[in-house]
């Protein structure tokens, strides 16, 4: 009984399920976040926060391809304690300088965007976006950074403070008839905020200007191809429903908006895979090379995708049953669009087992043009698409862009391991 209960101890202590556990509440979370939305807002205005929050997610995915994933990367690949402990000090101050950085340029391109499409720049809504934006953005780095120091208990309770402090809140407002897109702003700023000050005054976080610049030395090739990459692959989706919302208004956008949100729970794999794989991929490339790390994903890759191909398989088969259970009968119409989604995530996973890989191998120039592969495709079907299809036309556009992202990866993986096992060959014979 004591050895069972040891088992047990150590399993809930391991990364994998601190990691697990942290991932179900951030998308356990960000699911209950996006029904609250969808019936305190309405599907309109629900449809104007999303836009709104797209821009937010842009900043985000900037900030996850150029600073947290090759920090997560590369700090892996860190062979001493003291060395990481300088690499994640100057990676925190490169964060610092992108977040002063990502506040001027979000704000003005939401002042931009506003005018531009005839909406009014509220000071009231600019001050809770701007401070969402950053405060967020802040939070979501100190999560990577505590999985990249080998904390991922820590994750757990800060996430926790800050996600489910949200939904909360929201609920909150909603049930005392206060929720608007300014006041859900507004939560999201004071829950990751707090959340981010907790933590920070914990681990004593500081940088100095030496060890910001040398952080950035060692992360500057890969940043800036993960970060121009990171963009294409946001216009794929993110994108594409921008130009869908302009041409078929903001109650399509709200309404791929909230297919996407159904398969949230899905994004507990995805997103505990960010945060470890890449870790276990740099132990296995210490450990074993090149082939010790393509064998290590390309088997957690089919496993995987065995297993969401056959859980896609099963929801489909009630998908509109599944939109009016959480949503209401408004969003039957949309089951068509959470069937394309599902393909859309479905495909995601190998796609991202080669951008491990690449990553790892510190080559990511084929990952950079996938993602223009990608983009090319997404944005040029997308107008034409929406035109003949509506909402549904946003999330083909998207998968196209998909199709064409893994394929240049498959093709661009087997170029570099018939090279890699020619200069083995050749190492061997000589």
């Amino acid at each position: 009984m004591n050895r069972r209960a040891a088992r047990w101890r150590e399993l809930a202590g391991s990364r994998s399920a601190q990691t697990i556990v942290d991932q179900i509440i951030v998308s356990g979370s960000n699911f209950a976040t996006g029904v609250i939305l969808v019936r305190g807002l309405g599907l309109s205005e629900f449809g104007r926060f999303t836009v709104a929050y797209v821009v937010l997610l842009l900043a985000n995915s900037v900030q996850l391809s150029f600073i947290s994933s090759p920090m997560i990367t590369l700090g892996a690949l860190c062979s001493i304690a003291e060395e990481r402990r300088r690499f994640v000090r100057g990676a925190f101050g490169i964060q610092l300088i992108f977040c002063a950085i990502a506040l001027v340029l979000t704000v003005a391109g939401t002042i931009i965007y506003l005018l531009v499409t005839g909406g009014a720049a509220q000071g009231g809504f600019l001050l809770a976006f701007g401070a969402a934006v950053v405060l967020y953005l802040m939070q979501d780095w100190l999560r990577r950074y505590y999985f990249t120091v080998g904390n991922a208990a820590a994750s757990v309770w800060n996430d926790a403070l800050s996600y489910l402090g949200q939904v909360v809140l929201l609920g909150v407002l909603f049930l005392l008839h206060r929720l608007t897109i300014v006041t859900a702003f507004w939560v999201i700023a004071v829950t990751s905020g707090m959340a981010f000050a907790l933590g920070t005054s914990i681990e004593r976080l500081g940088c100095t200007l030496r060890e910001t610049r040398e952080t950035w030395r060692q992360t500057r090739g890969i940043s800036i191809d993960l970060g121009i990459a990171n963009q294409l692959q946001w216009l794929v989706y993110q994108g594409a429903m921008l130009i869908g919302a302009g041409v078929a208004g903001a109650q399509a956008a709200g309404g791929v908006r909230a297919t996407q949100n159904v398969i949230g729970p899905v994004n507990i794999a995805y997103q505990a895979m960010e945060n470890i794989v890449p870790i276990r991929a740099g132990e296995e490339m210490r450990r074993g090379g090149i082939r010790s790390v393509t064998a290590f994903l390309l088997r957690f890759g089919a496993v995987g995708f065995a297993a969401l191909l056959i859980l896609f398989s099963l929801v489909s088969l009630f998908s509109a049953r599944f939109l009016a259970f959480f949503y209401g009968q408004e969003l039957r119409m949309y089951a068509g669009v959470l069937n394309l989604q599902m393909l859309y995530f479905l495909l995601a996973w190998p796609i991202r087992q080669f951008t491990f890989l690449f990553r790892t191998v510190k080559n990511t120039r084929p990952i950079l043009i996938s993602s223009i592969v990608a983009a090319v495709i997404s944005l040029s079907l997308v107008y034409p698409m929406v035109h003949s299809s509506g909402a549904l036309g946003i999330v083909m556009a998207a998968v196209a862009g998909q199709i064409g992202n893994l394929l240049y990866l498959i093709l661009a993986w087997t170029r570099v391991s018939s090279t890699t096992g020619t200069e083995v060959l050749s190492t061997r014979m000589s």
